[in-house]
Formats: C-alpha cells, structure tokens, sequence
C-alpha cells in the first residue's frame, strides 16, 4: 500500500471542507421547529404563519439549487460564498423585523443563498465516493441539529429569544468563511475526456433513482410537516415533540452511518418499502395518550428518510457523475422539500386530513417504481471521469509496475486500490 492514497491531498481537503460547509447550508430544516418557536417569542408573528416562514425558506432553497444547476459554470468562483454572505445578512436581521411580509422576503433570501451554497457545496464534496460524502454530511447535520435544539431554548430562557436567534447568524458565517477559504480545483488533466463526458445524456438507471430520491423527500417532507399538527391533536406536549425531535436525530446519524457506503448488500427496491414503512409510522402510530408511540414514529421516520436520501443521492451520482448531474442530484433534495409540503397542504385542505396518507402512500409507490426501472436497466458504461484527479488507464497500469520505487506517482495521481 505504501503511502498511496485514495485523493491526492489537495482533493481530500476540498472534500472535507465541502462535507462541512453542505452540512452548515442544510442545518435549517433540521431546526425549524426550535426556530419558528423563538421566532415567535422574539416577534409578533403568529404561529398560524409558521407555514408561510418555512415555505419562503424552503423555495428559496430550491431556487438557489436550480441557480447553481442550471447557471453554476458560467458564474464567478466566489459567487458561492456572496450566497453565503447574503445568509449571514438576512439571518441578523430576521429577530428585528415584525412585519410578516418582511419575514417572509428576508427568510427567502436566506434560503437562496444557503440553497446556492449547499448545492455547490454538495456537489462538490460528491465527485468521489458520493456515498460516503452524502453519509457525512447528514450525520454532521443531524448532530449540530440535536445540538442546537437542546442549546438554544436554554440560552433563550437565560438570555432573550432575540438573542438566540441572533446566535443563528454563527453558521452561515461559518459557512462564509469555509467557501472563502476553499482550496483551488486542481487543473483537470484530461480536459478532452471531461468535456466529451459531460454532454452525454445520463443513462436510465440516472434518471430513475434521481426521480425515486425526489418522490421520497416529497413523501418525507409531507409527513413532517404535519407531524407536529397531528401529535397536538393526539394531546402530545411539547416536552415529548422535543424529545422525539431530538432522539429521532441521533437515529438518523447512526442511520447514515450504516448507509455511507459504496457497495450496499440491500437491494434498492427493498430498501424503498422498508422505508416507505418507516416514513408511513407517524400517520398511523400517532394517537391519544400514547407518547412512546408518538417518539418512536418519529425515530423510525428518521431511520427511512435518512436511509433513503443518503443511499439514493449516492446511487444516482455514482450513475452518471458529471458535475452537471452531480449539481442536478443536490438540487433535488430543495425541489422535494418543498414540494412535500406543498402537496400535503393542498391535499388536506381539498380533501380533508386523512388524504395525506393517500398522497403518502402514492409518492412512496411512484418512487418504489422507479427503484424497480433503476434496478432493471442496463448497468451505464460510463466512467466516473470528471473526477479531475483521475488519472488514464495507461498511467494506473504504469503505476502498479511502479509500486516499489522510492519515488511513487501518486503526489499527483488518484489510485483506485483493486
């Protein structure tokens, strides 16, 4: 083995920083219920428009990812910590604004730039093993999520909920600095290929686990939206919705921990209805006078969103791993987030609340179908090679009659060990 290394240096530290600053533009969803209640506190604004505050923030998410999909070569290098910039403003000024309008502007400019930011960053951090990458930076979100959501309501009731929230403002200049400080993409070796690569249409199996990953957020993002909606018409308080909040994302980290892997033994169709039962257990575990029930749906909804956002993100990237697709794969997760919601309020208020479960069920089906189509198309015969690091064969075949010699090539090559 001999000092070779799966990255050169340089790409292992853009992957670790990238993972980080992913996980930093991600942790609002993962803290909205903390927020809205501060936020709440802090301002005039009434909890019957929490919808519209995560609404604003959650398309704003989805526009900055189709932002960076659709126009991400064409803009500056530094665009993406500007974004980060732009959050960093908006979420200092959010304790100071009553207005609900105002609110609902500020909190969509933030979502565009943490959207912009995230999406950049996820795509980046998934060019090589995007398993593990997409792994990381949900346990890292997930653990700064319980974090927070443990911390902040102490420093509210010792300080003022103005306060905390202002404390918010530490990530997204977190996140500034981290892009700020990026280390520079090392100069592609293979310009040709790259290039020749990146216009050849993603092949079935890409498409297929792209549209199953979007309907399984969509589904997850209905269930949680309405989670809490459903456990206060059950009579559960909110000391038992924190609690299950917060065991549901040490479940999910250890979750992702399980899934953050290349090669998974799990066939993908049975992985999408294992988790489509998990997704379905607040709706249907949800009742009167039964709290234990109520935290352990919310851990089995961890267990199935997690597990499905992680492996299907690594799945479809490693399907077709141009940088076009890679950005395509982290804009979905903005577009699912705010679909699920969208869809769940449309539903219940045009057909009552028990269409929700329908509206579930359907998404959940729509993506066990398309792990099926994935699952029986032709296996791509694409190389991964927009990777920049990656060397040609002919040089990985020189490097392994070269393995002994004092000098190896691997200061500036990628070795893929057999």
């Amino acid at each position: 083995m001999g000092g070779h290394r799966l990255l050169p240096t340089g790409a292992s530290e853009r992957t670790g920083v990238c993972i980080l600053a992913a996980a930093l533009a991600l942790l609002q969803p993962g803290i909205d219920p903390v927020f809205l209640t501060l936020l709440a506190a802090a301002t005039s604004l009434d909890p019957s428009n929490h919808g519209w505050i995560v609404g604003a923030t959650q398309a704003g998410m989805a526009m900055g990812g189709i932002i960076i999909w659709r126009g991400g070569t064409s803009m500056p290098r530094m665009a993406p910590a500007f974004a980060a910039l732009i959050a960093f403003v908006t979420s200092v000024m959010t304790p100071a604004l009553d207005d609900l309008w105002m609110l609902i502007a500020v909190r969509g400019l933030f979502g565009i730039g943490m959207g912009v930011a995230y999406t950049y960053a996820m795509s980046m951090a998934a060019a090589s093993r995007p398993a593990l990458a997409y792994g990381a930076v949900f346990i890292i979100q997930l653990l700064l999520s319980t974090l927070v959501a443990l911390v902040l309501p102490a420093i509210s009731d010792a300080a003022r909920p103005v306060v905390a929230l202002r404390l918010l403002a530490v990530f997204p200049a977190g996140l500034l600095l981290l892009l700020s400080a990026l280390p520079a993409s090392p100069v592609p070796k293979r310009a040709t290929v790259t290039d020749r690569t990146e216009n050849v249409a993603p092949p079935l199996r890409a498409w297929a686990l792209a549209t199953a990953l979007f309907c399984f957020i969509a589904a997850t993002m209905m269930v949680w939206s309405f989670a809490g909606a459903l456990a206060m018409a059950a009579g559960i308080n909110d000391d038992v919705i924190g609690t299950a909040v917060a065991i549901g994302s040490v479940v999910g980290a250890l979750t992702a921990l399980t899934v953050m892997r290349d090669h998974m033994v799990v066939p993908l169709p049975l992985t999408g209805l294992l988790s489509s039962l998990c997704l379905l257990a607040p709706l249907v575990m949800t009742r009167p006078g039964s709290p234990a029930l109520f935290i352990l749906s919310i851990g089995l909804l961890n267990v199935g969103s997690t597990a499905t956002i992680v492996r299907f993100s690594g799945e479809a990237t490693a399907a077709h791993g141009t940088l076009l697709f890679r950005r395509f794969v982290s804009c979905i997760h903005g577009l699912g987030m705010i679909a699920g919601p969208v869809a769940g309020s449309i539903l219940s208020t045009a057909f009552g609340p028990w269409s929700l479960i329908d509206g579930v069920t359907a998404t959940l089906l729509c993506g066990c179908v398309a792990l099926l189509v994935a699952t029986r198309a032709p296996a791509p015969g694409l190389p991964q090679v927009d990777n920049m690091d990656e060397p040609p064969p002919d040089l990985l075949q020189a490097e392994k009659f070269c393995v002994s010699r004092p000098d190896p090539l691997d200061q500036s090559l990628t070795l893929v060990q057999p």
